[in-house]
């Protein structure tokens, strides 16, 4: 049973999110704290709107926090693999600052459950958009081909789509998760730094699909809907800079783990 207050940890990485970080803070912090969480590191990749001064004025009155600013922006999995390898708990949390835990205890009832269950190195919660709909997140490993009509939009090739969702049976039973979401993974420290954390290669998007790509090779990353947080799914790659991005990591995952056109 877990016992010890520094079991669970949790990183967040910031970019340039003055406008919205305290009131989204002034949201997780308890929710943190009634979760006996021991320390929330805040990793931030060298903001320029001044993101970083208010974490500064904030981690003055909270000891749980523990400021990371980097000097440079290197990407989503660059920044949580600073807290990572800081970090001396059992189970990490990686989320987005946008995600709020549904459930009063759930970070409590994930850890207890995988205290419970051994073989489980990646817990992925069910995710809801803030109306209460279910966001499609439990994915099919990716294909260049499934990659690809996403781009094209919902209605195109609309059974692959929903194939790749799982939209029929992904989201009302537990199950191993091939292609978790980033937005929120509870995570077994011993194997995340078994892996290395987060490849450093990808600047943002697939950096996510890699890392449940490894743990799956290594132990197993699995889908429970009975945790759910809810995600404002605030994303950039509708965007021109976005798409690129999107494509550049798409490339390199593939370089990485084999072409599977279909």
């Amino acid at each position: 049973m877990i016992e010890s207050l520094s079991d669970v940890s949790v990183s967040i990485v910031t970019f340039n999110n003055a406008d919205v970080l305290k009131g989204r803070l002034d949201v997780l912090l308890p929710i943190f704290k009634n979760n006996q969480v021991a320390n929330v590191f805040i990793i931030d990749n060298h903001s320029t709107d001044g993101t970083d001064e208010i974490l500064k004025q904030i981690s003055e009155d909270e000891p749980k926090l523990k400021l990371i600013l980097l000097d440079n922006n290197k990407g989503f999995g660059y920044g949580h693999n600073q807290a990572i390898k800081q970090t001396n708990s059992q189970y990490h949390i990686v989320m987005n600052l946008d995600t709020t835990p549904k459930q009063e205890k759930l970070i409590r009832n994930m850890a207890l459950y995988m205290d419970r269950r051994k073989d489980i190195d990646l817990l992925s919660p069910l995710v809801l958009f803030p109306d209460g709909n279910i966001q499609r997140l439990t994915r099919n490993e990716p294909t260049v081909f499934d990659l690809a009509i996403r781009f094209l939009g919902p209605n195109w090739f609309k059974k692959r789509q929903a194939k790749f969702i799982h939209l029929k049976d992904g989201y009302n039973r537990e199950q191993i998760i091939k292609n978790a979401t980033g937005c929120f993974m509870f995570l077994r420290v011993s194997t995340l730094k078994c892996i290395g954390g987060f490849d450093e290669r990808y600047f943002l998007y697939m950096e996510d699909t890699d890392l449940t790509k490894a743990i799956n090779e290594n132990g197993k990353a699995f889908f429970s809907p009975d945790f759910k947080i809810m995600h404002e799914w605030q994303r950039g790659n509708h965007s021109i800079g976005g798409a690129k991005l999107m494509i550049r990591s798409m490339i390199k995952y593939f370089n990485k783990w084999g072409w599977k056109l279909w």
